[in-house]
């Protein structure tokens, strides 16, 4: 970790997973319901700004609409919400923020949900923006700008109308897509409704004005699961896991976002960290360092909505050699299988329990990443942990959007250390798999229960394979787990330092964008130099 950031730890937390109450799409908010979300939450965040959604789905002459506005039962959501907030919050182990989706005229002035650093507080009806800021003013409480990208006027972010002070953070990412700017990674296009993303309320665009503000990535979940992988998750730097000290991180936006992997991220400029603004007459000395959960592929600076310079990882490191102690990340991810579309009619979840060990060697850390409910990987002993998976299955009938179906794949990242010729041992259900840690850091390797699945086949259609032409039915679905390629430390593992010596007379904006080889991106928030050479 860079010195600048001693002192701090790395928080991870989703502050946007929708609550929401009873309509045509969803089922009655009840105190059953909320406490089994907040047990998910608990299982593998370190906090979790809960976001009530105070909407409704409802039907007008057979068409669908969305509310826009007050109803009198939201307030008894509301109640729910606020208890079981308050109920979950456990300073140092697990903190809670109480929150709500502002259902105000949000087409206009873009979404935004609003969160208090307090329990038991007002769910503000405010139809402007500037009303629902006059109102927070009152309190403790943050406005987060969401899904920014979309055109102006159609709930992308109107950045006429924006409060530094209340929007210490901007999501710059979720299952939405990414709003940071034009040409740059993951376009906001997830939603066929309210895509594609434009120009004009992006992240970029509004730094480009000269606000300041930090970035996040969070879910904008519907399924009641907070933090899904893939879907967003933020990272705050706090002095310890209290509200308070969130809250702190929050307002001086010490925070970051990920895409899913919980990559870590340490980016200063002349001593100072993200989030902060300072002057200086000399060059920007900047410093980077990435703890990815994936291979490095390569670190941009941006500066004033610009790469200024890429660094480049891949082909820089190598495998291992020799008899010393190896630092590696290993990834199981679990999924696929059967799909709707091939006609089965009954499709039930795969439970995967199992275990890894490696011997003679020691566990390190392990990095959930979980999509949906019915997921636990326990550390047994040092060398030695538990888990079980549990996969849903493909269950939409067009074959392209089942083979996208987030909750299909739960997984985890075992990081270890030992030799080379140390055995990694993965016993799932029926199968044992043995390895050495060289070879895990060669190749990969698939377990797929073509088995089972000839007889779910033989079950549901009366079919042998003598009955069928094309045995890559079996196959395709199968449920299978897959053991990705291990990474060692010089893999993942990236510190380097670049001086701007050409700053612009007056305010700059830098920001790091770190990607891996698999996609994942991780953004840093900016730090602000005004150069007055």
């Amino acid at each position: 970790m860079m010195k600048e950031y001693e002192g701090f730890k790395i928080f991870w937390g989703d502050s946007h997973t929708n609550i929401h109450g009873e309509d045509l799409k969803f089922p009655r908010l009840t105190e059953r319901r909320l406490k089994r979300i907040m047990r998910a939450a608990e299982n593998h965040l370190d906090f979790f700004p809960i976001a009530y959604y105070p909407f409704e789905w409802y039907s007008k002459n057979g068409f669908i609409i969305e509310s826009c506005g007050h109803r009198d039962r939201f307030l008894k959501d509301w109640n729910l919400v606020q208890k079981a907030v308050a109920e979950a919050n456990r300073p140092r182990k697990f903190v809670t923020f109480l929150g709500y989706e502002w259902h105000g005229d949000r087409r206009r002035y873009g979404d935004h949900n609003v969160y208090y650093l307090k329990d038991y507080e007002p769910l503000d009806c405010s139809k402007t923006i500037q009303e629902l800021y006059t109102n927070l003013r009152k309190t403790e409480a943050i406005v987060i700008p969401h899904h920014t990208g979309y055109q102006v006027g159609e709930r992308g972010k109107d950045w006429n109308f924006h409060d530094e002070e209340l929007s210490p953070f901007v999501e710059i990412y979720s299952s939405h897509g990414s709003s940071e700017g034009c040409d740059t990674p993951l376009p906001l296009e997830h939603n066929l409704s309210m895509g594609p993303g434009v120009s004009g309320g992006t992240i970029q665009d509004g730094l480009n004005r000269g606000y300041k503000f930090g970035i996040i990535a969070s879910g904008d979940n519907h399924n009641d699961y907070p933090g899904v992988w893939g879907n967003g998750l933020m990272a705050v730097f706090a002095r310890e896991l209290t509200r308070e000290s969130l809250w702190e991180a929050f307002k001086k936006r010490r925070v970051y976002g990920v895409t899913g992997d919980r990559i870590q991220l340490y980016f200063s400029i002349n001593g100072h960290i993200m989030g902060e603004s300072f002057n200086s007459k000399k060059a920007a000395d900047i410093h980077v360092e990435v703890i990815g959960s994936h291979a490095i592929d390569q670190i941009e600076i941006i500066r004033n909505g610009e790469p200024l310079y890429t660094y480049s990882h891949s082909g820089k490191w190598r495998l291992p050699q020799g008899d010393k102690m190896v630092r590696v990340k290993l990834r199981i991810q679990c999924g696929w299988g059967p799909a709707v579309h091939y006609g089965f009619k009954k499709i039930k979840p795969k439970r995967w329990k199992g275990s890894l060990k490696i011997s003679p060697g020691r566990i390190v850390s392990i990095e959930p990443c979980f999509t949906y409910f019915g997921q636990s990987v326990r550390q047994v002993s040092e060398e030695k942990c538990s888990f079980i998976f549990t996969c849903q299955p493909r269950i939409s009938m067009d074959p392209l959007l089942a083979q996208h179906h987030r909750s299909n794949f739960q997984g985890a990242i075992f990081e270890m250390e030992a030799q080379l010729e140390s055995l990694i041992t993965i016993k799932v259900n029926s199968v044992n798999l043995n390895f050495s840690l060289e070879d895990a850091l060669r190749r990969e390797r698939i377990i797929a229960l073509t088995e089972e699945s000839k007889r779910m086949i033989y079950e549901q259609f009366g079919l042998l394979p003598q009955n069928i032409e094309n045995p890559s039915v079996y196959w395709y679905n199968a449920w299978k787990m897959k053991i990705y390629r291990a990474i060692p430390y010089s893999g993942y593992h990236v510190k380097f330092r670049y001086v701007d010596e050409n700053p612009k007379k007056g305010e700059n904006y830098y920001y790091v964008r770190v990607r891996q080889l698999n996609g994942q991106i991780a953004w840093s928030s900016p730090i602000w130099m005004k150069y007055t050479c």
